[in-house]
């Protein structure tokens, strides 16, 4: 009987951990065209924060290119990256030019390729992909989301 009382409190304190960490994240979603961020983002940004390999790079445009939902990032009140800073800088990078795809499975007749080798409607609209940005509001504790910084 008692093993199962310590238990009952131990979830109760649990439940309220979790509860009380809920309140302090609070935030809105927002949709932005990627060009938004290639105005933002310098090129000299992402060859200092870009840590994912060529290969890395590829799969992931290879899995917008195909329609993957994939491009969403966290951002604080104050526009800094907070999650999702790969996946942006990637795009990015392929956007510049600084990007030859390679070792593509579903589009492998992309291998080789820049993004100025695409088609111009393409490019058009790969610029117009949308990010989905949870934006966190200053009132949130955002602190934790530090510990994943992408």
């Amino acid at each position: 009987m008692n093993l199962q009382s310590d238990k009952i409190k131990q979830q109760e304190l649990i439940e309220t951990d979790i509860q009380e960490g809920r309140k302090k994240v609070d935030y809105n979603t927002v949709e932005y065209p990627l060009e938004f961020f290639i105005e933002q983002i310098s090129q000299k940004q992402i060859d200092d924060e870009l840590n994912w390999d060529t290969r890395q790079q590829s799969y992931f445009i290879e899995s917008l290119l195909m329609g993957l939902p994939v491009l969403n990032i966290v951002i604080d009140s104050n526009e800094n990256i907070i999650d999702g800073k790969q996946k942006l800088y990637t795009t990015i990078n392929f956007v510049n030019g600084h990007l030859k795809l390679e070792n593509l499975n579903k589009l492998s007749t992309l291998n080789g390729f820049h993004f100025q080798d695409l088609l111009l409607s393409r490019q058009r609209k790969f610029k117009r992909m949308t990010v989905r940005t949870i934006v966190l509001s200053p009132s949130s504790d955002a602190s934790y989301w530090l510990n994943y910084q992408s």
